[in-house]
């Protein structure tokens, strides 16, 4: 019995919502119970009751949904469009009611009235818009929503049973939760499931409501337009009228009443700056309401390409709407100009407003005859006073027109503003979005069984055959041949252009010729001949491109056909680039030319090079030319038909002429690893990939991607070049440097030989053939090399790095941060992530490898900054690109400080235990590098080992020994142990040479001889002194010790050397011998028997 109570009641609670009644009761019951209970039951049940509340407004708010719901789709459908007839009657009748005397001031409140309303229009059809899309792209997990609903009904359906020890007034309050529950449960599962059946109700009402709304927009566009020719010809009419009448009235005034006449003509020039402005104010509002349509219908199309997206995804048709929006977007060149222009005109318009102001104020103004018109109104009758001042009442009436007149243009002129600032904003999102989501997208029709059959159809067709040819070679070179036979005088002089540069031509080749033989002279070779042989290389590369310019620049400017020639013009315009860049190749690449006479490249590579170059422009040039027939054509079939075969054509062919090159360089170097090799390799397999996106439909993609390798083919010869030109203007440098020292060597440096023949220093042609550029140069040259490549790559890929912002919203995996609030959030790592993590992978290593390098080379620059501080400046550097590359590399792939801390103390436990010894060199290398107890190029002493410390790295220091071998010696070891470094803060170091002289010599001279060997020795400083010691008597001799101090620890063993050497000349020569050991031996007789041997003692005994 009571489980059937139970579900009666939550049949009822189903229905309808618990009377207020029931919270009561409840309340009663809890206000009772608070006697008997404790705090903590009555705080649950007071928890329960008001979650009951709140479950129960949530479905009151879903019932009023679903009342509005079932209201909105039992509205009647809406009658059919209405037809122009009676669109037209509709406008005629509107007409009627607006009375034909009406003035000016009617007409301007019914055009506001008018404004309003569109205003009103385009936020409902944008509202309307908006709920058709969220209608359309309602999303597939509404279906497990529903089930989700349905399983919450079921679970909330069974009563509650009461927990042990839970008190009657509790379960009664969790009984009135759960029936809350179900009751919001059931109203979102009806809602949802009446969402779903209504579905394409509402799809039709709201698309019936939206073509409602278009079509009174379009009606009151209408009346607005009525409107303002309107009231733009009704004030015209009164302008004129006014100008007529004051002109006419100022020409009657006699000449004598300069004063009246004076007045009358400023009136009328004020009236006709009024009719001015009238006229202006006309233009500028016709104007505004084309800048008005063009942003309305810039709006629609950036929303409904974006629906289009949202629901269509990655589908073909969507790829062509967007193909078929990018044919008909046109530049913002036009429009910025516009705009520019807009501002200057506001700002003089304000200025004439102030201007007219200030006189309205000041009608007295000063004019050249202020005395003579002053004398003139003293002199006028009543009459003509009368007269004076009506005429300047109506000046001042005049002026105040003028001013309002103004102050429309002004507010006209500021709308055009904030409507041009519009149409550029939704322009570029429209391109953004465009060059972000068209590269990825199919632009035309895959050439499959349909497209062919669509092709061979329109040919058997005259007329379709007409359209599809629209842009055609065919229709193209008949074209050029009306239009030269009409308009021949272009050509003509254009040709006749060409032909000069083509005889200069011939001229620029055999001055090449003259500078290359020159080059070839180190003597007479300078920089200026390089720059001249590429001046005449540019002159040799002139003629055909100019001719590629001119006859575009003549064909886009020619009427023949409506304009057939404009796509040839505008190809040729386009291919003049490729032409200048191909035929400076070819100049460069001569026997003669820069590349082998001046930059002394490679003779097998320059001629691969070339022949490579000449296949690629004999098949660029006609490809490209018929491509851009079909590709600066508006015709999308031109497009889809000769342009594709063109593009198709040229992939192919450079497919083949990649593969040739790779077959040739792989047959010379077979077991080389070259990158011009992997990058060809990399090539052709894209080229392979736009050949088969072009055969499925990505016609716009292969054009971008073939025109960045164009792009990026043109900056990579002018970096190659420019690189060239300065590593030969180096060059020359040192060999100038090399020449001036060898011609100091051979006047100054001359030997004699045995036979007392004198033989010249002459290596000038042999040395010089040797002399390159220097180390450091070179690290340089390479760096900016890789600049200048890195750039030129950016550049060419400028168009298509905007596609790559797709990439954000691929997600790869998810990584769990911590917020703000101390919860867990989950963020995606996109494709974009991944690839700026590597890109920065790339980046840091590039960068750990070759910034040392440039900063090295920028602080040797400064004499202040020694050898030592270089090192450690760069070897701090290197670490710190290191450690902040990598740690933002694994914050874009999602690791970050949260996930690698574990990773962290288990890397210390390591550290710890095995990694010790390599750890302790780690920190011992960055003491020593922060620390500086020597540095490199020192001469240290440890452990027995002697040498000069070349290198400092974080595990070991190399140290160079005196016999030329390299000791590799851990960190560790220069921390624990003695150092002994002798240029730390000084290089001056003592030299001691022990010297043994044999008794019965004068110490004293020994000791003055001694010091003056030290003395005469150029090696030796003066300050400290040499000294001289008599430091023992020994039995060998007498022993002295020479102590001299030298400048330069390098010097130590040719001062020692030289120094001993002298000290035995100079001794040997004074008769002062050398003290060698002696020995004495003293003989004795020992006993009889002393030396028997103990065998023979023993027999005899």
């Amino acid at each position: 019995m009571a489980r059937l109570f139970y579900m009666s009641l939550l049949s009822l609670a189903s229905v309808a919502p618990l009377h207020a009644n029931t919270f009561n009761v409840l309340g009663v019951g809890l206000t009772k119970g608070n006697s008997n209970t404790n705090e903590g039951r009555s705080g649950a049940i007071q928890s329960q009751l008001d979650a009951a509340k709140a479950l129960n407004a949530e479905a009151d708010t879903l019932a009023q949904e679903l009342d509005r719901l079932r209201a909105n789709t039992q509205v009647p459908p809406s009658p059919l469009p209405p037809s122009k007839e009676q669109i037209k009657q509709s406008f005629e009748s509107w007409k009627q009611r607006i009375p034909a005397d009406a003035d000016i001031e009617m007409l301007e409140r019914v055009l506001g009235e008018e404004r309003k309303a569109i205003a009103t229009l385009k936020a409902g059809i944008e509202q309307t818009a908006t709920a058709q899309a969220n209608v359309v792209s309602q999303p597939t997990s509404r279906r497990v929503d529903i089930s989700q609903l349905q399983q919450l009904v079921r679970d909330s359906s069974e009563p509650v049973t009461a927990e042990p020890g839970e008190t009657a007034e509790l379960t009664q309050a969790r009984q009135v939760r759960r029936s809350a529950e179900h009751r919001r449960a059931s109203l979102e599962l009806t809602l949802r499931q009446e969402e779903q059946s209504t579905l394409e109700i509402r799809q039709r009402l709201l698309s019936a409501q939206l073509n409602a709304q278009r079509t009174e927009l379009t009606e009151r566009l209408s009346h607005v337009e009525w409107l303002n020719q309107n009231i733009a010809e009704y004030n015209n009419r009164l302008l004129e009228l006014q100008s007529q009448e004051l002109h006419r009235f100022a020409s009657q005034i006699p000449q004598d009443q300069l004063v009246i006449k004076e007045l009358a003509k400023q009136n009328s020039d004020l009236a006709g700056e009024i009719l001015k402005n009238s006229v202006q104010l006309n233009r500028e509002r016709d104007e505004l309401s084309n800048d008005e349509y063009l942003r309305d219908q810039l709006v629609t199309i950036v929303n409904e390409t974006r629906t289009r997206l949202r629901l269509g995804g990655n589908n073909a048709s969507v790829g062509q709407w967007l193909w078929s929006q990018r044919m008909g977007l046109s530049s913002n060149n036009a429009i910025q100009s516009r705009y520019k222009a807009t501002l200057p005109k506001i700002a003089d318009l304000r200025l004439a407003i102030f201007n007219a102001g200030k006189a309205r104020t000041t009608p007295d103004s000063t004019t050249p005859n202020d005395i003579k018109t002053k004398e003139e109104n003293n002199n006028l009758s009543p009459e003509q006073a009368l007269q004076r001042d009506s005429l300047r009442s109506q000046q001042a009436n005049l002026t105040s027109q003028l001013q309002s007149f103004l102050l429309r243009r002004v507010g006209v002129l500021e709308q055009s503003g904030e409507t041009l600032q519009v149409i550029l904003r939704q322009s570029s999102d429209l391109r953004q979005v465009l060059d972000k989501e068209l590269l990825w997208l199919p632009s035309h029709r895959p050439m499959d069984s349909i497209w062919l059959r669509e092709w061979n159809s329109a040919q058997g067709s005259k007329h379709n055959l007409e359209n599809v040819l629209s842009a055609s070679p065919l229709r193209t070179a008949r074209a050029l041949l009306i239009d030269l036979l009409r308009t021949p005088w272009p050509y003509i002089i254009s040709s006749a252009v060409v032909a000069l540069l083509l005889v200069l031509r011939k001229y620029a080749l055999r001055q090449m010729s003259k500078i290359a033989q020159q080059v070839m002279d180190f003597s007479k070779d300078r920089f200026g001949l390089s720059m001249a042989a590429l001046g005449w290389s540019l002159l040799y590369t002139l003629p055909w491109s100019v001719a590629a310019i001119t006859f575009g620049e003549i064909m886009q400017a020619s009427p023949a056909l409506d304009n057939s020639l404009g796509p040839l013009g505008s190809a040729l315009k386009q291919l003049s680039a490729f032409i200048f860049v191909a035929t400076l190749i070819n100049a460069i690449f001569r026997s003669n030319g820069l590349a082998l006479a001046h930059f002394q490249w490679p003779t097998e590579d320059v001629k691969t090079l070339r022949q490579v170059m000449r296949q690629c422009a004999w098949l660029i040039v006609p490809a490209v030319l018929l491509g851009g027939i079909a590709y600066y054509s508006p015709d999308d079939n031109a497009i889809s038909t000769w342009g594709r075969l063109s593009t198709l054509v040229l992939s192919i062919g450079l497919v083949l002429v990649v593969c040739s090159y790779i077959r040739r360089e792989a047959a010379k170097n077979r077991y080389q690893f070259r990158w011009d090799l992997i990058a060809s390799v990399m090539l052709i397999f894209m080229l392979i990939g736009l050949t088969i996106g072009v055969i499925l439909g990505y016609v716009y993609t292969a054009m971008e991607l073939i025109q960045a390798l164009l792009t990026s083919f043109v900056f990579l010869t002018a970096s190659e070049v420019a690189i060239g030109l300065l590593q030969r203007w180096l060059l020359i440098g040192e060999r100038r440097l090399a020449l001036d020292r060898l011609r100091t060597a051979s006047t100054h440096t001359k030997e004699i030989t045995d036979n007392g023949s004198i033989s010249a220093i002459n290596y000038e042609a042999d040395q010089l053939a040797l002399v390159t550029v220097s180390q450091q140069t070179r690290r340089l040259l390479g760096l900016l090399e890789k600049a200048l490549i890195t750039l030129s790559l950016l550049y060419a890929a400028l168009p298509i790095l905007p596609a790559l912002m797709r990439s954000e919203s691929i997600g790869l995996w998810y990584t769990t941060n911590i917020g703000v609030d101390g919860l867990p959030q989950s963020s995606p790592v996109t494709l974009m992530d991944a690839i700026l993590g590597i890109l920065t992978l790339l980046l840091t290593i590039s960068l750990a490898r070759n910034l040392p390098g440039l900063l090295e080379i920028i602080l040797s620059a400064s004499a202040r900054i020694s050898r030592s501080t270089r090192y450690t400046t760069t070897t701090l550097v290197r670490y710190a690109t290191t450690i902040i590359g990598t740690v933002i590399a694994f914050s874009l792939f999602g690791l970050r400080w949260g996930h690698l801390q574990w990773l962290a103390a288990a890397l210390t436990v390591g550290l710890g235990f095995g990694l010790q010894e390599i750890f302790a060199n780690f920190v011992s290398g960055l003491i020593l590098l922060v620390e500086r107890p020597f540095r490199v190029g020192d001469v240290i002493s440890i452990e027995k080992i002697n040498g000069t410390v070349m290198r400092i790295h974080t595990r070991a220091t190399t140290v160079l020994d005196f016999d030329n071998k390299e000791i590799v010696i851990p960190n560790k070891t220069f921390i624990t142990g003695q150092v002994t470094n002798w240029t730390l803060s000084n290089d001056v170091t003592r030299l001691v040479i022990d010297i043994g002289i044999a008794h019965g010599n004068d110490p004293a001279q020994v000791q003055n001889m001694l010091l003056d060997i030290a003395h005469t020795h150029p090696d030796v400083l003066d300050d400290p002194k040499p000294s001289c010691w008599f430091m023992a008597l020994e039995g060998s001799g007498q022993r002295f010790e020479l102590r001299a101090y030298v400048g330069n620890v390098d010097n130590r063993l040719q001062v020692r050397n030289d120094l001993n050497r002298e000290i035995n000349e100079r001794l040997s020569a004074a008769g002062i011998g050398i003290a060698v050991p002696q020995m004495d031996i003293h003989m004795h007789d020992s006993p009889r028997g002393f030396m028997k041997h103990p065998c023979t003692a023993s027999s005899d005994a």
